[in-house]
């Protein structure tokens, strides 16, 4: 589905590395990066920073396409890690420890969730 001013459905991972002390949450659709030791924090700041960018594309009337971005090949190294990751946990049988993701997790908002416009 692409993404429209007046429907979207933009996605969000957050996920956290052994090694780091901070999770961090990616908006895949809008290249918006954020981080926070707080999960809780970190997707309440993703949803106020795609929410800005969401009005600013409405109140400067700039084309949809801004609303489909590409994903980096680098989150899309990310996005498989934490899917192998989910999928993981799922498997009992299999160790859990050769993951280099810690902590993850997806989610969506529409542009109705996000929109206050």
């Amino acid at each position: 589905m692409k993404n429209t001013k007046e429907q979207a459905q933009f996605r969000f991972i957050m996920y956290k590395r052994p090694q780091n002390k901070n999770f961090v949450g990616i908006c895949l659709d809008l290249d918006i990066v954020e981080e926070d030791e707080d999960p809780v924090r970190l997707r309440k700041s993703l949803e106020e920073a795609a929410q800005g960018y969401l009005e600013a594309v409405w109140k400067n009337d700039l084309n949809a396409e801004l609303l489909n971005k590409q994903i980096p090949l680098k989150y899309r190294k990310i996005v498989e890690e934490l899917e192998n990751y989910l999928h993981q946990l799922h498997q009992r049988s299999l160790p859990k420890n050769n993951f280099p993701l810690q902590d993850g997790q997806f989610f969506t908002k529409s542009v109705n969730d996000l929109a206050c416009v």
